[in-house]
């Protein structure tokens, strides 16, 4: 008998059924239903962001609960989802907050001049069926794949059976090493790679012919573990504390990665089987998690994974839509929280083009990379996720909806809304014109403190402090307002404070002065939109001329398809790795005065 009691989930779009056990969480019967619910605590209670209409048969309210919510919200049924537990058949009502569109147009890249992949062809020629001497089809293939394994699958032999009317016929075959893993008619089909970014928020990936190098497609999606925690501590805590937690958040990346691809296949008349590589990249957790690996040992010092070399795995192995016997190969990470992807953004930029340069990355765990002469220098900062919206009270990831610029007119605040709907909330390149605007004109001082006086506009007290209703409730898509407070400028400050740190303690290692470096480059789709002007006039970098400030898109995932597409580029991303040294922030001894130093907008 099946005991499971039925959650109705109320959205804007379509109601949904999610079915759960009894004393499971309202909050995890969102997640159930494939809708992404705001919690950047990972359900934990503590950002209160979770709050939904609740109705039926659930626990009462927690003291979490009471303290967090007003009266009138508990006696009009709101509750922290993430600590109200199913008892019976119950409903929860939320506006559709599903995964949404991403920012497209990162990627920078068409065609691969030349292309020596890890797989290649073979044509060849499949003997008549002889009814005097009849032999097996499987059989004849072997014989004209003579010196060759054979690892196809049952479609391709039944494919291959339409073609067998009585004369012989020419087919192509893709090898991966000296085994052959797809076979089509000679002139059609396709041999396939991706490339993946496995992002802390967001993944994006790109679809691949192995034998041209040309894009064939790509994808973007949030990455949905994000409903149980936005940064990686949240997410390895989440495993800690679960005892399905580890199964749960791969079930979570695993799914987004194949919607992706199904998604791009259809397009091209492909189906899986013709995927026979994925290029994979990301931080060191993410691809723990990618594998189903335990990331606790990177929970704590000395942070160190399962695993940091190059990897190579089937892909049958782990459920993604691809050739069974197709490989999986991850590029090597450097040490601690730095990963493939900054190595992978060395290879999309092909080691730069000065003798000295700035590479940054920032996403929740942001990275970098110096190079000055024969010297690389890496580390890693906990920028925390207020850069992609996370513990911003209206902030947002940059998708559809979200301002991502913002400028002064007339003394009024203009904004530009990705997608040109109406306005849901802010990403972090708004949020730092937002900084930038404020500080020029004195409503910030350089402490981040906010001086009402020095805007005319809609301010009110909160517990967040004071706070500027930037959007009316009346002109946003759901109806609740945007709007920018004390504690959003507070949060903004540590995560602005962690990069300028992490980049003056690396100029300090290499005994250089800003000078000194020719270029700076901001990768990813937060530094792709930054405006210059902001991201010096808060400091968040040391005073570089603007024209040396360059955004390279997403160079993670072009290095990916390096990595895909020429075998010598994982030789050189093995390189990088071992040539890069980690800068560990947590064990330099000057850390909390240059932190502290950092707060500063300035």
């Amino acid at each position: 008998m099946d005991d499971r009691l039925k959650v109705r989930i109320y959205t804007a779009s379509e109601p949904l059924v999610s079915w759960v056990d009894k004393g499971q969480t309202v909050w995890e019967s969102v997640q159930q239903a494939g809708i992404i619910q705001r919690g950047e605590c990972g359900g934990r209670g503590l950002c209160l962001k979770c709050k939904a209409r609740v109705s039926g048969e659930v626990s009462p309210p927690t003291d979490e609960e009471l303290s967090a919510l007003s009266p009138e919200e508990i006696s009009q049924g709101y509750r922290l989802t993430c600590k109200c537990r199913v008892l019976g058949e119950a409903s929860v009502f939320l506006r559709d907050i599903r995964i949404a569109d991403c920012k497209t147009g990162l990627l920078m890249y068409e065609r691969y001049p030349g292309v020596l992949s890890a797989i290649q062809t073979v044509n060849t020629h499949i003997p008549r069926f002889d009814r005097m001497n009849p032999v097996p089809l499987l059989e004849r293939i072997q014989e004209a794949f003579k010196g060759y394994e054979l690892e196809i699958t049952p479609s391709d032999l039944n494919m291959i059976s339409k073609l067998d009317k009585g004369d012989g016929f020419r087919v192509v075959g893709g090898l991966f090493n000296s085994t052959v893993l797809r076979i089509h008619s000679q002139g059609s089909g396709s041999f396939l790679g991706v490339a993946l970014d496995i992002g802390t928020t967001s993944l994006s990936c790109a679809l691949i012919d192995l034998v041209s190098g040309e894009l064939l497609g790509q994808g973007c999606t949030t990455n949905s573990q994000i409903a149980y925690g936005r940064d990686i501590l949240a997410r390895i805590s989440y495993v800690m504390d679960n005892e399905q937690g580890l199964k749960v958040l791969q079930e979570k990346v695993m799914g987004d990665i194949s919607s992706m691809i199904k998604t791009l296949l259809p397009k091209l008349d492909a189906d899986p089987e013709d995927i026979l590589e994925i290029a994979v990249v990301g931080n060191p957790v993410m691809l723990h998690l990618f594998l189903g690996l335990d990331p606790r040992g990177l929970g704590r010092a000395p942070y160190m994974g399962l695993f940091r070399d190059a990897a190579s795995v089937r892909g049958g192995g782990l459920g993604i839509p691809m050739h069974p016997a197709g490989r999986v190969v991850l590029l090597p990470q450097i040490a601690g929280f730095l990963g493939s992807d900054i190595v992978a953004c060395l290879l999309a930029i092909d080691g730069g083009s000065q003798a000295s340069f700035l590479l940054i990355d920032i996403g929740t765990n942001g990275e970098m990379v110096l190079k000055h002469k024969d010297l690389l220098l890496a580390c890693s900062v906990a920028a925390g996720p207020a850069f992609e919206g996370g513990d911003i009270t209206s902030g947002m990831v940059a998708r559809t909806g979200a301002i991502d610029r913002f400028w002064l007119e007339d003394g009024k605040l203009n904004y530009n809304v990705i997608g040109g709907n109406k306005p849901e909330g802010i990403c972090g390149s708004g949020l730092i014109d937002l900084l930038h605007i404020f500080l020029e004109t004195g409503v910030l001082d350089e402490t981040g403190l906010i001086n009402t006086e020095r805007y005319c506009g809609a301010w009110h007290d909160t517990d967040r402090g004071v706070e500027l209703i930037i959007v009316d409730g009346s002109e946003t898509d759901s109806g609740i307002p945007v709007v920018f407070n004390q504690q959003d400028v507070r949060q903004l400050q540590l995560a602005k404070a962690a990069v300028r740190a992490g980049v003056d303690i690396l100029i300090q290692e290499a005994a250089i002065a800003p000078g000194d470096i020719g270029e700076v480059m901001f990768a990813g789709a937060f530094g792709n939109y930054l405006n210059p002007k902001s991201v010096l006039g808060i400091g968040m970098i040391p005073q570089f001329q603007p024209g040396e400030i360059k955004a390279i898109g997403n160079a993670a995932l072009r290095g990916a398809m390096a990595a895909l597409l020429l075998i010598p580029e994982r030789e050189k991303a093995q390189q990088y790795a071992g040539e890069i040294r980690a800068v560990k922030l947590a064990d330099y001894p000057d850390f909390s005065r240059v932190f502290i130093a950092s707060m500063a907008l300035k």
